[in-house]
């Protein structure tokens, strides 16, 4: 039997290729020789840290008898749906049309063209609950195309127009002119009080378990509270800042928007951070929680979901750094800002990249694979430890399958409420106490001796630019201030912030946390420059089957494993996430980002990945040349979609400002054909305003377009050169982005400069006069 699947990019794939399955990759080989054999495709589709593939693998696909099965009545085909998420999208789609529910491991059955006619994610070896044997479905497939071959072919035609017709069901739903205006602030508001009815005020959240942690959402909600005037007017007007810090610490709402928002970001941030689904030892969370609490998680560890909570928790950070800089809720959300960069940094980096995940896995004391064996921890363990610090073991029903409890820290709910515990010099963080630091470091030493979990060593670029993003959002934060220039109690200076405890080895990290970004970014860059335009021999996937690759000079892929570029063509959300990480970097002191070339790069974007029509046509990718289809999915799931990442990209390029930029490498002319300021600004809109059949509906399902449409609203840049103004307008929580130069031109036919030691506040292109002092420019960015 040939082993098709040993060279393979795919971790995942390599953990099947010694099965005695016989499995191929996706490609057109593997099809024609279903049709040669006249013989269904069995698809399984999921992911190298997928607990429950790893268990349908060992009970199923390592049966010599289930095997042969397979073999004999079906082409198997494996295909992993982060280096092919195209494909994935589809399969999903039609798994959640016939079932009402996806997952993964996904298990489609498809005619040999592709086409999928019977659909289900985990199956065991043997009947389980109301779960059929896999040897059954199986026998039951096989007798279907036997002997019932026409209404299997009668499923097809309806599951394929069914599944074209879902492609665009959104955006025809909407009038045209609906569909190209920005939602407005009253469509907003909706939509937080409807993303508000489904808050859990015990614990936080949306919905009831197993709970996802909703970033995008979160950011979404303080965006909502930042218009409504909730930093200056909860600060300054209705509340006194006493009041404001007890908002959020018994989670239960006010009846007020304004207030609302900010007390359920509040409750979830701090539930999650003082679970156990972040892991209290190491820093970073787990992919979801099992239970309400946030106390037993899935333990797998993604880099986008690391990367979307250091964005999340960065934007929160910036909330309470406004209202109260010497708050609790300050302390809480820079401790989450260090701790996941750090994380981010230190497991999830290699050398030039972020790799994809860590798994839920490891081998336990008895050498077997077991959920969570790398992070539970016995009673006796935890005594010898100590008990004396923050940290303690949670009890759950979701951890009864587990071999040890999860390290939690939730006395962090308690500390909050507490008004009668001072929070100073004198009395600082719990998580900082010398107690608490020798349980973390005791934990630390006793969780290194043992199996670490496996490591997905793929760099998928839609997820390694996220992490860059972010983290350069976190140096932008965390080591933008001058102290000497601003006085106490300013917004973006305070007792309790990360740069002003005089914690030298924090604002060492925010130097690495900006140079490991540059250099991460530096490095994307290369792989996908000429040196990289070879494609991978196996794939029917070239990488020159993009214009977008002979327009820029660039070469973006899906993903790599190590300099081996994946199957996969890069989609719009890794060209999207990818432009943004370099104008975020780009903010970043000393980087040599060159901004003309990003917008390049976006002008081919939005010309391979959209056309015009009644409405803005927006494809995720480049289609897949098998299934002759282009995926358009603008929901928001566990990343940004496509679209929704692409209107960020619009918004902070047209705050740069195209015509007269400096930044941009032109005088008066835009750097790119057919990318202007105003097309840019259309873009957005046109972006956005789909999402206004989604918003009141199903915002849960659109959290960061609803974000974008926030900043959308009233963007804001700084321009300046000085680091003390910069370093305000990096922790204000208004400042969309901040620039050297204004990007508005001037009737010189230049632009509007900047002059030494000041800044200029823009808004469109409205500028303010030049101010030097902090309190001017923290007077402006309030207003």
């Amino acid at each position: 039997m040939t082993n098709r699947l040993k060279s393979t990019t795919s971790p995942y794939l390599r953990q099947h290729s010694e099965n005695p399955v016989d499995w191929w990759p996706w490609c057109k080989d593997a099809l024609a020789e279903a049709a040669r054999r006249d013989v269904p495709l069995l698809i399984s589709i999921g992911y190298s840290t997928c607990h429950w593939c790893h268990v349908m693998a060992h009970e199923s696909f390592e049966d010599e008898a289930i095997a042969r099965v397979i073999n004999e009545n079906f082409l198997p085909i494996k295909i992993d749906r982060e280096e092919l998420p195209d494909i994935d999208a589809y399969y999903m789609n039609a798994l959640q049309a016939m079932r009402g529910q996806g997952g993964w491991p996904m298990t489609i059955f498809a005619t040999p063209k592709g086409s999928p006619f019977y659909a289900g994610t985990y199956f065991p070896p043997a009947p389980r609950g109301n779960l059929p044997a896999f040897t059954q479905v199986l026998g039951a497939v096989s007798q279907s195309w036997t002997d019932r071959r026409a209404e299997v072919n009668e499923m097809t035609q309806r599951m394929d127009r069914g599944l074209a017709d879902m492609a665009s069901a959104v955006s025809d739903a909407l009038p045209a002119e609906a569909a190209s205006e920005l939602l407005s602030a009253e469509e907003l508001d909706s939509a937080a009080e409807s993303l508000l009815d489904s808050y859990d005020p015990a614990w936080g959240g949306f919905g009831k378990a197993p709970k996802f942690p909703p970033l995008m959402n979160l950011m979404q909600l303080l965006a909502t509270f930042v218009r409504l005037g909730g930093t200056t007017s909860a600060r300054e007007k209705a509340l006194g800042p006493d009041m404001v810090d007890r908002l959020g610490a018994d989670g239960h709402l006010e009846g007020e928007l304004v207030l609302d928002c900010l007390i359920a970001a509040r409750s979830t941030f701090a539930r999650i951070a003082s679970g156990g689904m972040r892991d209290q030892v190491r820093g970073g969370i787990a992919r979801y929680s099992v239970d309400r609490q946030w106390f037993v998680p899935h333990f797998e560890k993604m880099a986008y979901d690391n990367a979307l909570y250091l964005r999340a928790v960065v934007v929160w950070a910036k909330v309470e750094r406004a209202l109260n800089p010497d708050s609790k809720w300050l302390a809480l959300a820079e401790r989450e800002v260090t701790d996941t960069a750090n994380f981010l940094t230190a497991d999830m980096s290699d050398g030039d990249r972020f790799i994809a995940a860590l798994d839920a896995d490891s081998l336990n004391a008895e050498g077997v694979m077991e959920e969570g064996a790398a992070y539970v921890v016995t009673p006796e363990e935890f005594a010898e430890v100590g008990e004396d610090g923050l940290l303690q073991l949670v009890d759950s029903p979701a951890a009864g399958e587990l071999s040890g409890s999860v390290v939690a820290a939730i006395r962090i709910i308690d500390w909050l409420g507490m008004d009668d515990v001072p929070f100073d010099e004198e009395h600082p963080a719990p998580w900082t106490t010398s107690a608490t630091v020798a349980q973390q470091d005791r934990l630390r030493e006793l969780l290194a001796q043992r199996p670490q979990p496996a490591r997905d060593e793929k760099t998928i670029t839609e997820w390694n630019s996220l992490a860059i993003t972010a983290l350069a959002e976190a140096a932008l934060y965390t080591g933008g201030v001058d102290e000497a220039g601003a006085g106490a109690g300013e917004p973006g200076v305070g007792r309790t912030g990360v740069s002003g405890t005089g914690d030298s080895a924090v604002a060492d990290s925010a130097v690495n946390w900006g140079s490991a970004a540059m250099h991460l970014w530096d490095a994307m860059l290369a792989r996908f420059g000429d040196s990289a335009a070879g494609s991978d021999r196996d794939s029917d996937v070239s990488a020159d089957s993009s214009s977008a690759s002979s327009d820029t000079g660039l070469h973006v892929r899906r993903s790599f494993t190590g300099d081996r570029p994946g199957p996969g063509q890069a989609g719009l959300a890794d060209w999207a996430q990818f432009i943004t990480a370099g104008i975020t970097v780009s903010q970043l002191p000393d980087a040599s980002v060159q901004v003309s070339d990003l917008m390049s790069a976006s002008a081919t974007m939005f010309t391979d990945f959209t056309a015009e029509g009644e409405t803005l046509e927006v494809f995720d990718s480049m289609g897949d040349e098998i299934l002759g289809v282009r995926a358009s999915d603008p929901v928001d799931n566990t990343v940004p979609s496509g679209r929704s990442a692409a209107a960020e990209v619009a918004l902070l390029l047209a705050e740069i400002g195209v015509e007269g930029s400096s930044e941009a490498g032109s005088t008066g002319t835009a750097p790119a054909e057919g990318l202007s300021t105003s097309g840019l600004l259309d873009l957005r809109d046109r972006l956005l305003g789909v999402y206004r059949a989604l918003a009141g509906r199903a915002p849960r399902g659109c959290g960061h377009a609803l974000w974008q449409s926030e900043r959308a609203l009233n963007p804001v840049r700084v321009a300046t050169r000085d680091a003390a103004l910069s370093g305000i307008a990096a922790r204000h929580p208004a400042v969309a982005l901040i620039t050297r130069s204004t990007g508005v031109p001037a009737e010189s036919g230049g632009e509007v400069e900047v002059p030494d030691g000041t800044a200029i506040v823009c808004r469109g292109t409205q500028c303010s006069l030049p101010v030097t002092t902090v309190e001017e420019l923290i007077g402006l960015l309030d207003t």
